[in-house]
């Protein structure tokens, strides 16, 4: 599910709930090596996340793959309420739309006049009741404990980049650690941090295949109301073609050697 990691993470990294103030670190902490004015901006991006229940906004999204000099660029909206259900959908042809319920994913193909299901958990396994690293299907590389993003990420800031941006956003660089999932799958992620939120407006993904993907965020409501309906699985016509892809089980429950 490679695109859907891509596609989701738009989302995730702007409006996942954040968890807890960071302490002071330790010299052997990875927080050690953020300078103070970054920890700073960790901190206020985790508190305005705490500050979110629910969240709208529309999206411009720009997929450059650079090795075929190919440009697509698609304009979305997308609806979060915390701590797990995510809805996004992309506005003009071909449409799609997203939906996270806390179990499973759907993928509705409007032109393919498909609807697909991706199982993320098993019925007999609790839901899942946040969008924590490593607990679902979609990097979330901010809008978590800072912790977890420092486990993960290197992070710093690219004050020319910052200069020359005309909002005055703060842009954070998340360069995954060697020997993690994320560095299989990513180069580097790049947040433009808005003064005034403390949300991301902008996120910019390098891949480990020179694909660079740009989301820039507008029209965002946080405490929006959302009724619970947008997060239940997409109807379709019958005629329509259902695929489901159930997770499968680990190998030693499949009666297989770990």
């Amino acid at each position: 599910m490679k695109r859907l990691t891509l596609l989701t993470l738009l989302a995730a990294c702007l409006v996942a709930p954040a968890c807890g103030q960071s302490a002071g670190a330790r010299e052997d902490s990875p927080l050690a090596a953020v300078v103070p004015e970054t920890q700073d901006l960790l901190d206020r991006m985790d508190t305005a996340a705490l500050a979110i229940e629910t969240l709208r906004a529309r999206f411009d999204y720009e997929l450059n793959q650079t090795l075929y000099e190919d440009v697509q660029k698609r304009k979305g909206e997308l609806v979060f309420r915390t701590p797990n259900l995510l809805r996004f959908q992309f506005t003009d042809p071909p449409r799609e739309t997203f939906v996270f319920d806390g179990r499973m994913l759907y993928h509705k193909k409007d032109t393919m006049q498909q609807l697909i299901l991706w199982e993320v958990r098993r019925p007999d396994e609790p839901a899942v009741d946040s969008f924590e690293l490593g607990k679902t299907p979609f990097p979330m590389p901010f809008g978590q404990k800072k912790e977890t993003v420092l486990k993960h990420f290197d992070v710093s800031e690219d004050k020319a980049q910052a200069a020359e941006d005309k909002a005055g956003r703060r842009v954070l660089i998340l360069k995954p650690k060697p020997d993690t999932p994320l560095a299989d799958t990513y180069t580097e992620i790049a947040l433009w941090v808005d003064p005034q939120t403390f949300l991301p407006a902008r996120t910019r993904l390098t891949d480990t295949s020179e694909n660079i993907t740009t989301i820039d965020f507008h029209h965002i409501e946080t405490s929006a109301k959302v009724d619970a309906k947008v997060f239940e699985r997409p109807e379709v016509p019958a005629d329509w073609e259902i695929m489901t892809h159930a997770k499968e089980p680990a190998a030693s429950e499949a009666g297989e050697s770990p």
